[in-house]
């Protein structure tokens, strides 16, 4: 298996595992934030002539304290095969361009807006993630009372963990499904808590003595 196989296969769930990583880190910062945080909200319901979607996130009052931003994540391989005549500002407006026409009339059937948040796997955001992340660095800066760079900083790193955690999935992770126990999923909070080593609903990194 070369790298661009292991960075593509979806055995054994690898992807969505490392898709999820990053979910967490943005679902955690944006709870930190913002109201009405939901993971994996259903934005329609399927029926015999489409599909059912889900987003990632929903986070009330990103854009406007009125409107809810329904995100989706995406995570992608720009040295593949398929995107080898293209550059990453191509691939990533693609994307997200493909992302918009999925989701964005659901979205606004909901009264509310769709953001795209497409990185690759090195770590570079499309426009729209870039976006995102500076509406939520303003917010957490005035909530947390923190200079903003110091924010910033924080938030790119915390994405950064996040993507090299998803990437090493696909490239180390074993795709062979194995039996369990049953002992359960954690709960979405212990998830976003882990990804963000988050306690008394302050970051640590950011506490100050």
């Amino acid at each position: 298996m070369d790298k661009n196989h292991a960075l593509n296969c979806k055995r054994g769930g690898i992807v969505k595992q490392g898709h999820d990583q990053i979910r967490d880190v943005v679902a955690g910062l944006a709870r930190q934030a913002f109201a009405g945080v939901v993971v994996e909200p259903v934005i329609r319901e399927g029926t015999a002539e489409q599909p059912g979607l889900i987003a990632d996130i929903k986070v009330n009052g990103v854009w406007d304290r009125d409107w809810a931003s329904l995100t989706r994540l995406r995570i992608v391989n720009a040295g593949a095969d398929s995107y080898s005549t293209r550059d990453w500002d191509t691939v990533a407006r693609e994307t997200a361009r493909a992302k918009h026409w999925k989701y964005d009339l659901a979205a606004e059937d909901l009264h509310g807006s769709f953001s795209p948040l497409i990185t690759s796997c090195e770590g570079v955001l499309h426009q729209e993630f870039k976006s995102f992340c500076r509406r939520l660095v303003d917010c957490l800066a005035d909530k947390w009372e923190k200079p903003r760079s110091v924010v910033a900083e924080f938030v790119c790193i915390k994405l950064q963990i996040g993507t090299i955690r998803a990437v090493s999935l696909r490239l180390r992770g074993s795709r062979r499904p194995l039996r369990h126990q049953g002992y359960g999923e954690n709960r979405q909070a212990d998830r976003e808590e882990e990804a963000l080593r988050v306690e008394d609903s302050a970051p640590l990194p950011l506490q100050t003595n």
